[in-house]
């Protein structure tokens, strides 16, 4: 039940942060872990505070899969419609998956690879020349986004336990969403308006980056709930510094 009403008020948020203050900031606002962060804390109560630290370098490597995701979706969306966009960008989010599967990383190189990735996929990340201004929406759209987003969690938390930490971590940064919100937007305003809108997610994956390894040294132990609790004001508060470096 509070997997079912945490998710819709959370993409609904974030879909109207978007139309208040423009793709970028939205984007920002989105590439907070709402989604992979109750993930996690369903991991750690379901399967144990052990089994949500253990899926962390797998998650680090899933989370590079989520930059190549946002990459390949911003430098494609202006010569290709919103469906085969998004299915290039999830192969080459599996890619990377698969990839790591089998030669997951230790924490260290994991998050030195996260970081290297992230930063060098923002440097060259598309900038768009122009972006349509938002048109008003049909009323079906931010129920969709939410049904579609608390499909996603409640699928990949239920199957936690067949998967293991392994593949658990990994899809804890499934694109979730990115993917949402990049779709959507894609669709409704253009590709320039999506390019704008995964750039600014991307710019919050240094927060998001803290968040993970912060689950792995402090959810084993804690009380779940104040280390979920601390590390989502400390993801805020990281994030809070990049928001300056957002153009």
């Amino acid at each position: 039940m509070i997997k079912i009403l945490l998710m819709p008020p959370l993409i609904a948020g974030v879909t109207l942060a978007v139309r208040r203050w423009g793709a970028g900031i939205g984007g920002w606002v989105g590439g907070f872990p709402w989604v992979a962060g109750p993930i996690s804390f369903f991991m750690a109560l379901e399967q144990g505070t052990s089994f949500a630290a253990s899926t962390i370098p797998s998650a680090l490597m899933g989370s590079i899969g989520t930059v190549c995701f946002a990459f390949v979706y911003a430098s494609l969306a202006s010569r290709m419609s919103w469906l085969p966009t998004v299915l290039l960008s999830y192969l080459a989010y599996f890619a990377v998956a698969l990839l790591s599967l089998h030669h997951t990383p230790a924490l260290p190189l994991a998050l030195l690879l996260n970081l290297g990735v992230l930063s060098a996929s923002l440097y060259f990340f598309p900038r768009p020349d122009y972006i349509p201004p938002i048109i008003k929406q049909p009323r079906f759209d931010i129920p969709l986004r939410m049904a579609v987003a608390t499909g996603f969690v409640l699928v990949l938390t239920q199957a936690a336990e067949r998967l293991g930490p392994a593949w658990s971590g990994l899809l804890t940064p499934f694109p979730i969403m990115t993917s949402t919100l990049a779709v959507f937007t894609h669709a409704q305003q253009g590709a320039g308006a999506s390019a704008r809108i995964l750039y600014g997610l991307m710019l919050a994956g240094y927060g998001f980056v803290a968040f993970l390894v912060g689950v792995f040294w402090l959810v084993p132990g804690m009380p779940v709930g104040w280390a979920y609790g601390l590390l989502t004001v400390g993801t805020m508060l990281l994030n809070g510094l990049t928001l300056r470096l957002l153009r």
